[in-house]
């Protein structure tokens, strides 16, 4: 089979590897593409990393058996095929091929990375790049025997090599080996400009079984991304049929190109458990914890507040402004709390991508101030003191707190759509129990 891999062709301030990746297809229509794109996350703490840190790759062949329509291009239709056969190429003839198109739509400041190869990669390299840092090493040991090129610093290399390490049958705790995304794509002339979809076009869509990070419950969209890229919206789910059947809803602009993606995000894979004392800067972690301090607020509206595991390691938990009603949940947690926290540390404090509450200690309130027996309201003379009548001067024993019930109920919260990684699993997908 051909296999190709490609990465960091964008920046921040344009471009789009998912949109090359439709012209790569195009370009390469003489073979049968073979299962769906890839749309690879990878480690969300690298300093380096583009703005999703995704990586594409692709299989073409001999296409074996029924086709199904997963894309299109004004009016070229792509099809795939979910078996195929070998085929013979020239691996360098077609990574001349690519290379023009990678030269030719690239943003100037990026570093593409292109990676042929007849086979796919060990899929520990996939790990390797979505949980941690991907040494020179590790990648030239995977990459031995294997054609690749890259510009301009060529750091894409070792994105399209995990791209390509991808098996996406990875069985994690969530249960979800993949999820898919039908992204659609622009005009040229609309490239930079607003985009036009409205919220009823978006709630209509996101209402259906399986899709995910449409909008927030304040009714902000979430699908559509801000930056000047050629992507219209997103559309993400677990079911593709769905996606496919309904973006057509999704308006009033319409996309010039569309294309489904099978891609790990949703999964949780960067995330790892690890005890706190063995954390590093740059891990993604899930722990069991209990809450160790309550949280403090600081200019900004930021949440800090601390946990500390069954071996008594301790760390900061951070709940940021964007996370906006995510933070209230922080606010009414006690000590004692048991949670499970996932996030990724950055500067020693954990950044809160969701917390799950496992148990809840009691909650007590303040009773009433006693009456005094002349019929006046006491007042306390200081913290763990009496109360005192401050007319005819009686005392009385300050009385014992009164048990109430929480705000809070246990299982899973989140930030909003918009404030979540492409990698963490929304709580609509996480397991119920």
């Amino acid at each position: 089979m051909l296999h190709i891999g490609i990465d960091d062709t964008d920046s921040v301030k344009g471009g789009c590897t998912t949109w090359l990746a439709t012209e790569i297809i195009k370009e390469l229509s003489d073979f049968d593409l073979i299962g769906s794109p890839r749309l690879v996350r990878l480690n969300p703490n690298v300093p380096w990393k583009t703005r999703g840190n995704g990586a594409v790759s692709f299989t073409f062949g001999k296409g074996k058996g029924a086709k199904e329509k997963i894309g299109e291009i004004g009016n070229f239709n792509i099809f795939s095929f979910k078996r195929g056969m070998p085929i013979r190429y020239d691996s360098h003839e077609i990574l001349e091929r690519i290379k023009a198109l990678v030269l030719q739509h690239s943003h100037p400041d990026s570093e593409p990375g292109i990676v042929v190869s007849e086979v796919f990669l060990p899929e520990g390299l996939y790990w390797q790049g979505v949980t941690d840092i991907v040494t020179d090493d590790i990648l030239s040991d995977a990459l031995q025997g294997i054609i690749s090129f890259g510009f301009r610093g060529s750091r894409g290399i070792c994105g399209a090599a995990c791209s390509l390490a991808w098996s996406g049958n990875s069985n994690n705790i969530n249960k979800i080996s993949h999820t898919w995304e039908l992204i659609g794509y622009r005009k040229k002339s609309n490239w930079g400009k607003k985009r036009h979809i409205s919220l009823d076009s978006v709630k209509k869509v996101s209402d259906l079984k399986g899709v995910f990070s449409c909008k927030d419950s304040d009714g902000k969209i979430a699908m559509v991304p801000n930056s000047p890229c050629p992507v219209l919206w997103g559309f993400r789910g677990i079911d593709y049929s769905i996606l496919i059947d309904n973006f057509h809803d999704i308006g009033p602009e319409k996309p010039e190109r569309w294309l489904l993606y099978r891609t790990n995000q949703a999964t949780d894979d960067h995330l790892r458990f690890k005890e706190i004392s063995t954390v590093k800067e740059g891990d993604s972690l899930r722990a069991e914890v209990i809450v160790s301090s309550i949280s403090e607020t600081i200019e900004g509206g930021h949440r800090f507040f601390t946990v500390k595991d069954f071996s008594d390691g301790v760390i900061k938990c951070a709940a940021f402004e964007p996370t906006k009603n995510f933070r209230h949940t922080i606010d009414r947690l006690k000590i004692g709390d048991k949670l499970i926290v996932c996030g990724s540390v950055n500067s020693g404090t954990l950044n809160l991508e969701k917390i799950k509450i496992i148990d809840l200690v009691t909650r007590y309130s303040k009773p009433p101030n006693p009456i005094c027996d002349c019929g006046k309201r006491t007042h306390s003379s200081g913290k763990n003191s009496y109360y005192r009548c401050k007319k005819c001067g009686k005392k009385y024993s300050r009385p014992a707190m009164i048990e109430c019930k929480s705000e809070l109920e246990l299982g899973w919260y989140e930030p909003p759509a918009s404030s979540r990684r492409h990698l963490s699993t929304p709580v609509s997908l996480m397991p119920k129990l």
